[in-house]
């Protein structure tokens, strides 16, 4: 695969892309967090985390930084101009003014938050993602004022599943949407249209069903599934009737997706597997949700990933249009934590080429 199009992009080391709106990047970086113009890509920082001094010399040690898992791994925009994110197990909240950070929710006796999701009415939730060996409940928390307090809102019982992978909104259906996994019976898709007043189960199975992100369309959900135990797909449900329909292969596990740049892009990871193979992690991209083709590859650094993270290409939530493309790569060779970002001058030229 031909990387030369990373030769156009503007490229940021040692840092994780976590958010994207219409004008601005989010980025992670050693014990801090910053942002970057999308017009000008002139780099400011936002706060500093609150974190012990040894954590932060270790923050600047790239291999220990992952194997610690220290980086904020998700970021939202609030309401008010104000940030929220996970770090370890605790919600904080960043004023953008005052750079200030704050811890507003611990995950009590369990795993951590994942899974930031606005509804139409403003309201924020998120789920609880751990190792669960013994498959114990798994809750969902919600916030009516911007994330400043957070309540139960639902408790998947016991014995559902391993873990919850991600919450997402649904524009079409005006509703959320909860993922989860990981083994035969426990992938799932949940619905709820009123906030968890009800839920329902609109499809439950085996891998096929295991996803980590869906884009939402009038015509149902689309996907790529996330399976180290069987092959992986980019799949269309159609949720009235409950049926997957098999698009295209890929050739690995599908963690990250998101639209922006006037496309959809996925990544596919590479994780230990006797069946996934693959040891480039490579960003994809479609304009109709049939078609996929790659735009870049990256070659699997040799750190066991069960400790020091998969290889992977990360892609940021997105709030707004984000008319350029941003994305980072982890535990790769040669741009092991690094963000690159691609203006719509440079990629779109490109895209319509390769989509012929």
């Amino acid at each position: 695969m031909n990387n030369s199009i990373l030769d156009s992009a503007a490229r940021y080391p040692s840092m994780i892309a976590l958010l994207c709106t219409d004008t601005t990047l989010y980025l992670s970086g050693p014990a801090s967090l910053w942002k970057a113009d999308l017009d000008g890509l002139g780099i400011k920082l936002v706060a500093s985390l609150p974190v012990p001094w040894l954590h932060r010399q270790a923050m600047h040690w790239r291999h220990l930084r992952r194997l610690g898992r220290l980086d904020v791994r998700e970021l939202i925009a609030v309401p008010g101009g104000g940030l929220l994110g996970i770090f370890q197990k605790q919600v904080i909240a960043i004023d953008r003014g005052t750079q200030e950070i704050r811890a507003v929710f611990r995950v009590p006796e369990g795993g951590r938050p994942r899974g930031f999701a606005m509804a139409a009415s403003g309201h924020l939730f998120v789920g609880e993602y751990w190792g669960n060996p013994n498959r114990q409940p798994l809750r969902i928390w919600a916030s009516t004022d911007n994330g400043a307090s957070w309540e139960l809102a639902y408790t998947l019982p016991a014995g559902f599943a391993k873990h919850m992978h991600n919450l997402i909104w649904d524009e079409y259906r005006q509703g959320l949407w909860v993922l989860t996994g990981d083994g035969e019976g426990e992938c799932a898709l949940l619905f709820t249209p009123d906030e968890f007043r009800t839920i329902s189960e609109v499809v439950r199975g085996g891998q096929m069903v295991r996803a980590c992100h869906v884009f939402c369309r009038p015509e149902g959900l689309y996907y790529g599934t996330d399976t180290e135990k069987a092959s992986n797909w980019f799949v269309h449900l159609d949720v009235e009737t409950g049926q997957l329909h098999k698009i295209q292969p890929l050739p690995g596990s599908c963690i990250y997706a998101a639209r922006l740049a006037d496309r959809y892009w996925l990544s596919t990871a590479v994780e230990p597997s006797k069946i996934n193979l693959e040891r480039k992690p490579a960003l994809w991209f479609s304009k109709d949700l049939q078609h996929w083709r790659k735009l870049v590859e990256f070659q699997k650094d040799w750190w066991p990933g069960e400790y020091f993270g998969f290889g992977r290409v990360i892609l940021p939530h997105v709030q707004g249009a984000c008319p350029s493309l941003a994305f980072s790569s982890v535990a790769v060779k040669r741009s092991d934590l690094s963000t690159f970002v691609l203006k719509p001058e440079v990629l779109q030229p490109f895209l319509l080429a390769q989509e012929g």
